[in-house]
């Protein structure tokens, strides 16, 4: 499982021309999930505690806290294109799983977040989105579970 996690200060999500979410001046990380062949339900629980233990969050200019500690509010979003592949320059996605469990994955992966207490917000699985962020810093990670 891949991520791509940035700090973000406001974000607006369209979905078919709507408006779906909207944050200003609120602190947030949105979260870009690629799910890989290899990926399975059982492994979800220590993604999440993996996740969680990440000393991530700036404060002072250095990053001194956990994700845990702050409980920041989460949005997630499913993105095959983390997965891509290129050869000769032609891309491809060999790497990912079938859309169906892909779909099962991520939902049960934003369940865990809200069971620990997070304040997650998750698109559809799989829809197409235009995204405009706000990034803080610029604060990003590239996460491989």
């Amino acid at each position: 499982m891949r991520f791509f996690v940035q700090k973000i200060k406001s974000l607006k999500i369209y979905k078919e021309e709507k408006l779906i979410l909207k944050l200003n001046d609120e602190p947030c990380y949105l979260v870009y999930v690629g799910i890989e062949r290899d990926d399975d339900n059982k492994d979800l629980q220590e993604i999440v505690k993996n996740f969680e233990d990440l000393q991530i969050i700036e404060e002072g200019g250095r990053f001194l806290k956990k994700i845990k500690e702050i409980k920041p509010k989460l949005v997630f979003v499913s993105n095959i294109t983390l997965l891509a592949n290129f050869s000769k320059g032609r891309i491809n996605f060999n790497s990912s799983i079938n859309s169906q469990l892909a779909k099962e994955i991520f939902e049960n992966l934003i369940g865990l977040f809200k069971n620990y207490g997070y304040n997650v917000f998750s698109t559809d699985f799989g829809s197409y989105l235009e995204i405009e962020s706000l990034n803080q810093g610029p604060i990003n990670f590239y996460l491989t579970f």
